[in-house]
């Protein structure tokens, strides 16, 4: 409480209400005396116990913020000018401010808040979905470690002018009502970046993939076990689907359960961008495709569909004579060294792309090398150990050995394996490279591409079909930058929830980041997270003659922060000065000096 002065006398005014301590009633006072020491800038003359010192300073912290909320700004040219002590100067609650600005301007561009308001979100739930995508961005991790993000290491709540309490349950029941609404957002959230951007959608990218759990997941029904992308096979797994363009943006995501057979999935997927963008199939698209999910009745609904497509051919060998009226060329690529040579056939129905990368192909004979050579170690030291007096020799333990090298490399039809015995022992091993497998090494780096496309040169096949790396870079962000794992969640709503976090991150990612292009700026998500990190925001106090004054304000933002800022078109100090006095008790000043 403080006393004020009114016509009618003075009276008590509420300053904050502490609600329920848990503290003895006899360290009530001693809590009040720290608290007002704590805003009167003082040194306790008597020393307290740490949890009343915490006490003091979280109290000591929201009558701040609340004064601060009820004080306006401070004019550019001020004429405030006080007799201020230097050395009673503090800066406390420093908050990051760069990264939440830039975030939640975007979500302003795309009508994020609008979209659920929309869905029958209300104020409090839209304010958590907001921080929900904004610690998904700038602090990925668990619901628990973004609370913590929120409440004491960000400005999110003041850019948001949010009085919302911020608890991990309430983040998670919002993660869940935006699962339910997934389709919906995601489909409002691709228009609104369409009409910004002007976006073509003409070549439409679609491919898959999975990540891990560390838990068992039992009882799930959206998780299996399957091969991991990240060659954690004995996980259980989770696969996503996602459609983008061919600048990156995506247009829709899809959960299935466990490792799903890739070619099943595309139907569902084009089902659902039908109910959910009317107008997707108004207009001619370009549907590219990885060969594992290129199978030909996929190719023949594409069609059915009234799509084109360009794909990688499931058919890895062709009779050589397919190829031999067609002429080699040399298509350089985006790195100005390397170059493709390219052999194009064209039939009645189907364009064909013989392609031969050097790059390719000296990366993939290196990964096959080096399987190789640790098989062929393997066998031979197995073969060694049958030598030994005290090595098992069982003929049955020794082939069962031999196979789980072969699964363990990957070396299954590679070689030709022989295993001499004698009654039930195995007494030689003998292996040489197969036919096969030699016609594999000669064929590492090469891929054939197909089209329905006739009209298209080699050069422009192959340009669509290198497009697909977008995809793998919009895979490689959520999982790198945008938390898409760890997932701690143990049901599968949470899981599937989780994940959707992490799509609609990427969406407003996605404009970010074209905003920067297009000004020259081409730095990754996290290096722009990191330049913005060291923009904070600050209190300042410190003692005038007779009254303390905190100062909330911003640090001045360096050259990189502020050409980020400009190229996004947006405000460098989005939060302004706010001033707060109090009166100051029984100070004297040492060495005052004259400060604006």
């Amino acid at each position: 409480m403080e006393s004020v002065r009114t016509p009618s006398g003075p009276r008590q005014h509420l300053i904050l209400n502490l609600g329920h301590l848990k503290i003895p009633k006899e360290q009530f006072k001693s809590l009040a005396n720290r608290i007002e020491e704590i805003l009167t800038n003082q040194t306790s003359l008597f020393e307290t116990s740490p949890e009343i010192t915490a006490l003091a300073q979280h109290y000591a912290e929201r009558i701040r913020q609340q004064g601060f909320n009820h004080t306006p700004s401070i004019p550019s040219q001020s004429g405030d000018i006080q007799n201020i002590d230097v050395d009673s100067l503090v800066h406390s609650q420093a908050r990051t401010l760069g990264g939440e600005h830039v975030v939640l301007e975007q979500m302003k561009s795309y009508c994020f808040g609008e979209i659920l308001e929309d869905l029958g979100f209300s104020q409090p739930q839209i304010d958590y979905a907001q921080m929900l995508v904004l610690g998904r961005m700038l602090f990925p991790g668990s619901e628990r470690r973004t609370v913590r993000w929120l409440e004491k290491m960000s400005t999110s709540k003041e850019l948001l002018k949010t009085p919302v309490k911020v608890y991990d349950n309430a983040l998670h029941r919002t993660a869940v009502q935006l699962w339910e609404n997934h389709e919906a957002i995601e489909a409002a959230l691709s228009r609104k970046a369409k009409e910004i951007f002007s976006l073509k959608e003409v070549v439409i990218l679609y491919d898959l993939t999975n990540t891990y759990f560390e838990g068992s997941k039992k009882n799930s029904k959206i998780t299996g076990f399957g091969h991991s992308k990240e060659r954690r096979n004995d996980r259980p797994l989770i696969t996503l689907a996602l459609v983008v363009d061919d600048e990156g943006f995506p247009k829709q995501s899809r959960i299935f359960p466990g490792n799903p057979k890739e070619p099943a999935s595309l139907e569902t997927m084009l089902e659902q961008l039908k109910d959910n963008q009317k107008d997707w199939f108004s207009q001619k698209k370009t549907l590219v495709l990885d060969a594992g999910i290129a199978s030909e009745e996929n190719l023949v609904k594409i069609r059915a569909c009234g799509m084109n497509y360009v794909a990688v051919s499931r058919k890895k060998i062709f009779d050589p004579d397919f190829w031999k009226d067609s002429q080699e060329e040399e298509l350089p690529l985006a790195d100005g060294k390397s170059t493709l040579k390219v052999r194009l056939v064209k039939t009645e129905t189907e364009s064909f792309l013989l392609c031969e990368s050097e790059a390719k192909a000296a990366k993939e004979s290196g990964i096959l090398n080096r399987r190789m050579g640790r098989f062929e170690k393997g066998i031979t030291g197995l073969n060694e150990s049958l030598k030994s007096k005290r090595s098992r020799k069982k003929y049955e333990e020794i082939v069962i050995r031999i196979g789980r090298l072969e699964e363990r490399y990957h070396m299954h039809g590679y070689y030709e394996i022989e295993v001499s015995r004698e009654k039930d022992n195995a007494t030689q091993i003998t292996f040489k490279r197969t036919p096969s497998a030699e016609t594999k090494i000669k064929r590492i780096g090469q891929y054939v591409i197909r089209t329905d496309h006739l009209d298209l040169s080699a050069q422009d096949i192959s340009r669509i079909h290198r497009s697909l790396t977008m995809i793998e870079d919009s895979f490689c962000s959520m999982k790198s930058e945008l938390g898409l794992r760890p997932n701690f969640h143990h049901e599968d709503e949470p899981t599937a929830a989780h994940i959707h976090v992490t799509v609609i991150a990427y969406h407003m990612v996605c404009g970010i980041m074209k905003k920067l292009q297009e000004k020259g700026i081409n730095y990754s998500w996290q290096t722009i997270r990191e330049i913005l990190s060291t923009h904070v925001r600050v209190t300042t106090t410190l003692n005038g003659t007779d009254q303390v004054i905190n100062l909330r304000s911003n640090t001045a933002p360096t050259t990189e922060q502020s050409q980020i800022y400009n190229a996004l078109g947006i405000k460098q100090d989005p939060l302004g000065k706010f001033k707060m006095k109090t009166l100051l008790k029984n100070v004297v000043m040492k060495n005052p000096v004259l400060k604006s």
